[in-house]
């Protein structure tokens, strides 16, 4: 195989890797928006019936866990690199990792909120956060 050959088979390859990628991409989020969909309709039936939050939790959370420690979580699970408040409300919901007590998500003035409460824990520059270094 000559080196131009190598070459058009690396691309090719890599579009149908992209294509793959993408599609496979957009059904894992067609999903998750499905279950966040089912998660949300449940949570108010129970809410509406005086029954607690659910037990169950995306990407196996512990139950019942605060909303500070979920933070924590999705900020290891990065790296600690900088998050905005919205893109870790955007992920907190997203796999539900915490509600608020009558079942609806998070907004991102809590994410605020706590970050601010917990500074020990948290490290703020404008609306970006990450976990403190030490």
């Amino acid at each position: 195989m000559s080196g131009e050959q190598l070459a058009r088979a690396l691309e090719e390859a890599r579009l149908a890797l992209e294509a793959g990628l993408e599609e496979a991409e957009a059904e894992l989020a067609a999903l998750d928006a499905r279950r966040a969909e089912l998660i949300d309709l449940i949570e108010r039936a129970k809410a509406a019936l005086g029954i607690g939050r659910m037990s169950v939790t995306n990407e196996g959370g512990p139950k019942d866990q605060t909303l500070h420690q979920a933070l924590a979580q999705i900020l290891r699970e990065n790296h600690n690199r900088w998050m905005t408040a919205r893109e870790l409300t955007d992920e907190v919901n997203r796999r539900g990792l915490y509600h608020k007590r009558d079942g609806s998500p998070v907004e991102v003035n809590q994410v605020h909120a706590r970050t601010r409460n917990y500074s020990d824990l948290f490290e703020k520059n404008g609306s970006r956060i990450r976990l403190r270094e030490g």
